[in-house]
């Protein structure tokens, strides 16, 4: 669990406490500012779409080989970060890496993948970097094998390892599993008795992280139970409960549980539900003839439910024979749920939209009132007087103004798109839809078009060979530097965490093993050989000692009958050897 007393790490020492021991690496990392978007969930029939603002992250990593001055990128991961004003998303968009890791050469001491350990500690640096009091943290992805995703032709280098699809799944649960694991266990729901009782103590609001809990989630349509749970990491040990369930929390973190299932499914971009949702959406009556409705509404004469499909379990059977996950290879739809301590009484904001709403609805009440009494006639004729144009009657010389002159900045930088300074500093760090510390943002900040072009060059590079990844790699490097109208956006990290098992892999590899009591079988016409025993000498270890060794015993004497112990080798007299007959 984390740990309130400790202090705030940034990312760059998270990552360089979990990377292998004097291993330098070179990261870039950009991001946007806050800005609205779509809804994730629609919205339920009558009622208006959350107001949701997106925020997106990218980080890349890039190695330098010894002996060469070429940087070479070896992964990149995109993040967006979805918040609203009760739930905070973290959704993993892309992953990819080219390959070219393996020139580090990193001995197999160093257990474990940087590759898993850069992304693990990205994405847990997120969700405690979002996190805010009383509002949970979803980690949401979705699972699916590809060859590439961010670097093109990457596929062509021979040193690249692509997971298949039941090893990607794998993979990404052992990656999301540490972030569990710094948080307790997710037990069950307190009464309101007990939540009134054990009232949150000032150290819990202090830290949003203190007592929160976390719960692993995974669904691979067209599975069981039993055949999901072998994806999943086990617990530690047997004592302790499983953290993960073959379910989804859907019903746990939409806005609206009690509302029909097309508003409980997110729409993430590049997401087969999405696809799956809209197709379904065209059942609804007015789909699309409405254009004062947004996406994520509700048409006015619908009642939110579809004709095929009636309910979330319905739903994934569905989504067992679509074209992603009915092509022969198997997906997964990952969750971590990071839910804080609720507070016994709830806040303000909470039923904040609630109270709006109705008082938006008695004000329309009370002025459609007001509107048809006859008392209301003689003021609406007063506003409608007063709105009259007034005749400038001045006459004579236009006197001189001189202009004011402002002593601060003009606020038109920020009202121009793209405007990268404006934009930031008018946002402000805190509010009841987002938290935006500085810290926590990219070392570039970009906007969503300068985003969206770093991708596209990004995108169009070849990363086939080494001699082409490494002109992509500072293309892409120069013209990012361009859009943010900086120098230099990198930031070097060198590893500090030891390989523990080192020296014991060492002893295992010089010592020789040697198996106690095993006699070979010789063959007729093969001499005797010595048995195999311990050691006398550190000098020659396959010398047997004078005690060890185990003599025939005498059963005559006689110089062809016996063994001669004179200089302790074992010889057969004349008598013992079987010869063959002649012919």
């Amino acid at each position: 669990m984390a740990d309130p007393s400790q202090p705030k790490q940034s990312l760059y020492e998270s990552l360089a406490e979990q990377l292998p021991q004097s291993v330098p690496f070179t990261f870039h990392h950009y991001s946007t500012p806050p800005t609205k978007s779509p809804s994730l969930f629609s919205a339920p029939p009558h009622a208006k779409p959350e107001r949701t603002f997106c925020e997106s992250h990218f980080l890349a990593a890039s190695i330098t080989p010894q002996g060469s001055s070429d940087e070479l990128l070896i992964l990149a991961i995109e993040v967006l970060v979805y918040t609203t004003k009760s739930l905070t998303t973290i959704f993993v968009s892309k992953a990819d890496s080219t390959g070219y890791i393996s020139l580090l050469k990193l001995p197999r001491s160093q257990a474990g993948s940087p590759l898993k350990i850069i992304c693990g500690t990205f994405v847990s640096w997120l969700a405690k970097e979002r996190q805010r009091y009383g509002k949970k943290v979803v980690v949401s992805l979705f699972a699916r094998a590809q060859n590439q995703y961010l670097f093109p032709a990457s596929i062509d280098n021979k040193d690249k390892h692509v997971l298949d699809d039941r090893g990607l799944v794998k993979w990404w649960c052992k990656v999301l599993d540490p972030i569990m694991q710094e948080y307790g266990v997710a037990r069950d729901q307190k009464t309101l008795k007990e939540r009134l009782t054990s009232a949150p103590t000032d150290s819990i609001r202090d830290s949003p992280t203190a007592g929160s809990t976390a719960k692993g989630y995974l669904v691979i349509p067209g599975f069981e139970h039993y055949d999901t749970l072998r994806y999943v990491p086990p617990p530690p040990s047997t004592s302790e409960p499983r953290r993960w369930a073959t379910t989804h929390p859907l019903l746990d973190i939409a806005p609206y549980p009690n509302a029909p299932p097309r508003c409980l499914v997110p729409h993430f971009p590049d997401d087969p539900k999405a696809r799956f949702l809209d197709e379904l959406d065209d059942e609804l009556p007015d789909r699309g003839n409405d254009s004062s409705n947004p996406d994520a509404a509700t048409p006015s004469r619908s009642n939110g439910q579809w004709k095929s499909v009636k309910t979330l379990d319905q739903f994934w059977e569905f989504m067992a024979y679509r074209q992603e996950c009915s092509s022969g290879r198997i997906v997964g739809f990952i969750w971590i749920v990071i839910t804080p301590p609720q507070p016994s009484i709830p806040e303000e904001d909470e039923t904040e939209d609630s109270s709006q709403a109705l008082s938006s609805l008695s004000q329309t009440d009370t002025l459609a009132t007001d509107n048809n009494s006859p008392a209301s006639t003689p003021e609406r004729k007063k506003k409608k007087r007063s709105r009259r144009r007034k005749v400038n009657l001045e006459y004579g010389p236009i006197p001189l103004i001189l202009p004011r002159i402002k002593s601060s900045s003009s606020n038109l930088s920020s009202m121009i798109d793209g405007s990268r300074a404006g934009s930031v500093k008018t946002l402000p760090e805190n509010t009841p839809y987002y938290k935006w510390p500085a810290d926590s943002r990219g070392t570039v900040v970009l906007s969503a078009k300068d985003y969206d072009r770093a991708h596209e060059i990004l995108i169009q590079q070849n990363f086939a060979t080494r001699s082409a990844a490494v002109r992509s790699t500072r293309r892409w490097k120069e013209e990012v530097a361009v859009l943010a109208g900086v120098n230099s956006w990198s930031n070097a990290v060198i590893g500090k965490k030891e390989a523990k098992d080192l020296l014991i892999t060492a002893a295992v590899q010089v010592t020789p093993v040697t198996v106690m009591g095993v006699r070979k079988k010789r063959k007729p016409n093969e001499p005797a050989q010595p048995e195999v025993g311990p050691s006398s000498s550190a000098e020659n270890p396959t010398m047997l000692g004078e005690g060890l060794v185990r003599k025939k015993v005498k059963t005559e004497a006689g110089a062809d009958g016996g063994a001669s112990a004179a200089n302790g080798v074992n010889t057969l007299g004349a008598g013992l050897v079987r010869r063959k007959p002649k012919s």
